[in-house]
Order: structure tokens, then C-alpha cells, then sequence
């Protein structure tokens, strides 16, 4: 039977950074299992690309600390080896007193995560930046931007297998069960089977579904669907505009981003499902339409076309409290060398590289 050192379970954003990491270590003893054909075909591929600036999350959370510390990360590793990316800047608009009274709670809490460029703009200042956005005051955000996310994981793929590490796509954990030194994990279709003496469970969507599989009690994910509109011509806006995000940790509003080829494009919205479902029903443009025009007032509803839906993992359900990721070694629970990365949403594209560093150094405490 085969021995593997560390498998890594899942090959979205935070599966590659992560084995990308590892690889430095283990090279040839790490292997990566994939259900899909390829790498990021799930919720790495099917998102607003935004890089955060980390204003959205609770101090001393690990979304807040990861955000603040992938940013720049993320920033430098593009710079580096040439990934395409923009910082383009944000503003968080307010269109009711009452929501500029939540914009100074954000922007205290957004300093406090240690986003140190945010500063609050009056209406006129908003007008000068975008024009065709109404707002009474604005949170304004210079470093978060835009990345493509297919070149960041073609670049941790590539990277992870100059190293050594091995890629099985096609490839589904089907069991997982603990063994002398580790785990014995059998794949299909083909029933392959072998011993890792680590498991890295990145697998998103599938995470919980995966831990359970080996025997640990894990909380529910919940699959929050988000569908996008295109807009159809040129983009009224230059930045990101984002609503004040709704009470409780719901999402963050449908908001205006844009690619890196200025195509204007806006969601997510937030639906909650039984199961996966990637449909984006055009009925749903009237609520786009609502939610947009509070902040751009003079778009063109015509131009609006469905694009595409993506699934978050969250561990928050529709009538829940707000959840942090949950990243730990499952020791305390019976499952020493069992890693789990749980309801890994968003910000997890831009805390991905400080994902990776946050596994490395759980393993190097073990």
C-alpha cells in the first residue's frame, strides 16, 4: 500500500496556497485530491475576485487578521511574479442617516483590524470620484482591488508541482479512516487506496461532508448561493461601490465590482439551498435592480443580462449568528494530524496565502 506524507483534500484558492506551501517541505510526499477535472471549479471560480481590505469582520477574528494579512501578501505576490491584479479602490456608500451611522462603525472597525488608508468622504467627494454614484457620505477603501483569480491558482499549481507535489484530478475521497501513523483514505472511481500520515481537508464545499467521513463531529455548512448580473456596455463607475452591508453578518450587499477588463458586473445575492445549484434565474433582475439603483440611480435596467452564480460554504445559516472560519488540528477531538478548514467564504481568496501560512505553522506545532 502506498504511503503519503500529507494529502491535501481540495484544489480551490486555499488547497492550492496551501499545498503550494507544503510542497516547500514535503515536495514528492505531498499529494493533492481533487473531484473535479481541474483546479478552482467550485467557489474559487465563481466570485467577485475582490481583494479585501479586511473592514467587514469582527477584531481578532481569524477572517479579520487573514484578510489584513493576505491582502498585503497577496499584493506582493502579484507584483512578484507578474499575477494580474488592480488596486482600484472602494467606496462603501451610504444612502440614509442611518446607514452613515454604521459607516463610522465600520470604519472603526476596519482601523482597528488594522486597515490603515480607510477614510470617510462627504457626498461631494464621492460625487468628484463617481459621478453616477448617490450617496449622502462614503467609507472609502484605496486598497482593495481586483485580482485574477485563474493566474493566482494557475501560479500555486505550477508552482506546488515544480516541487513535487502530485495532482490526482477525478479523483473523490470516498472513506477516510484512522489507521496506525495517520489515515487510510480510499478514492474513487478506481478504489484506490493508501496512507497519509496527515490530511488536510480543504475541500469547501464538500469540507464537512469530508470530515465526517472520517468520524469527527462537525458543524453544518450551509450552501449560500449568489447569482451576478453583467452590465452590457461601458461601466458608469471606475471603483468598487459597495451598499452598507446588511445587519447580522448577511452577506455584504450586491455590490458593483469590475474585472480587469473594466466589464461592470454586480452580486452576489444571498440564497440559501439544500443542495448546489449553479442556475441564475433572469427573474431575479428585478431585485438587482432595487438593490443597484439605491446607489446608482440612473442605470440602465436594460443592460442587465444573468451571468453566473457561485456557492459559498457558510457556517452562518439564514437565521444564524455570524461565523468565523474554523481552522485547527482535530487533536482535542481524537484525530491528531486531521486538519480541518471549515466555511472557508469569503474573504478566503484574499486570505488564502495567509491561510497556508496559518497551516504551516499548525503543523510545525504539533
Amino acid at each position: 500500500m502506498e504511503k503519503i506524507k500529507v494529502t491535501v483534500i481540495g484544489a480551490g484558492v486555499v488547497g492550492l496556497a496551501v499545498a503550494a506551501r507544503l510542497a516547500l517541505r514535503f515536495g514528492h510526499e505531498l499529494l493533492v485530491v481533487e473531484r473535479r477535472e481541474g483546479f478552482g471549479r467550485e467557489t474559487s471560480s465563481r466570485n467577485s475576485e475582490v481583494i479585501h481590505a479586511g473592514i467587514y469582520y469582527p477584531p481578532g477574528s481569524l477572517k479579520a487578521k487573514l484578510c489584513v494579512q493576505g491582502r498585503r501578501q497577496l499584493y506582493e505576490l502579484c507584483r512578484r511574479y507578474d499575477i494580474p491584479c488592480r488596486q482600484l479602490g472602494k467606496l462603501m456608500v451610504a444612502v440614509t442617516a442611518d446607514e452613515e451611522e454604521q459607516l463610522e462603525i465600520n470604519l472603526a472597525q476596519g482601523r482597528e483590524n488594522g486597515v490603515e488608508d480607510l477614510g470617510m468622504i462627504t457626498a461631494g467627494r464621492c460625487r468628484e470620484l463617481e459621478p453616477a454614484v448617490k450617496a449622502r457620505a462614503a467609507l472609502f477603501s484605496p486598497s482593495t482591488g481586483i485580482i485574477d483569480s485563474h493566474s493566482l491558482m494557475r501560479f500555486y499549481h505550477q508552482q506546488a508541482k515544480s516541487l513535487g507535489a502530485t495532482f490526482a484530478f477525478n479523483t473523490e475521497v470516498k472513506r477516510v479512516e484512522p489507521a496506525a501513523g495517520g489515515y487510510l483514505l480510499t478514492t474513487a472511481p478506481d478504489s484506490f487506496r493508501f496512507s497519509s500520515a496527515m490530511v488536510i481537508n480543504c475541500a469547501g464545499l464538500g469540507a464537512a461532508e469530508v470530515s465526517r467521513k472520517a468520524g469527527i463531529f462537525t458543524p453544518l455548512i450551509h450552501y449560500a448561493k449568489g447569482c451576478y448580473f453583467s452590465y452590457n456596455g461601458k461601466s458608469p463607475v471606475s471603483r468598487l461601490v459597495y451598499p452598507v452591508p446588511p445587519a447580522g453578518g448577511h452577506g455584504l450587499g450586491i455590490h458593483a465590482t469590475l474585472d480587469l477588463g473594466g466589464r461592470l458586473r454586480f452580486g452576489p445575492d444571498l440564497e440559501y439551498l439544500e443542495k448546489p445549484d449553479y442556475l441564475v434565474d433572469n427573474a431575479r433582475k428585478k431585485l438587482f435592480c432595487r438593490a443597484v439603483k439605491r446607489y446608482l440611480p440612473d442605470l440602465d435596467e436594460k443592460r442587465l443580462e444573468p451571468e453566473m452564480a457561485g456557492i459559498r460554504p457558510r457556517l452562518q445559516g439564514p437565521d444564524g449568528e455570524w461565523k468565523d472560519f474554523i481552522i485547527r488540528e482535530e487533536r482535542e477531538t481524537g484525530f491528531p494530524g486531521f486538519f480541518n478548514l471549515l466555511g472557508i467564504e469569503s474573504p478566503g481568496l484574499t486570505a488564502a496565502p495567509a491561510i497556508a501560512d496559518l497551516v504551516v505553522k499548525l503543523l510545525e506545532d504539533r
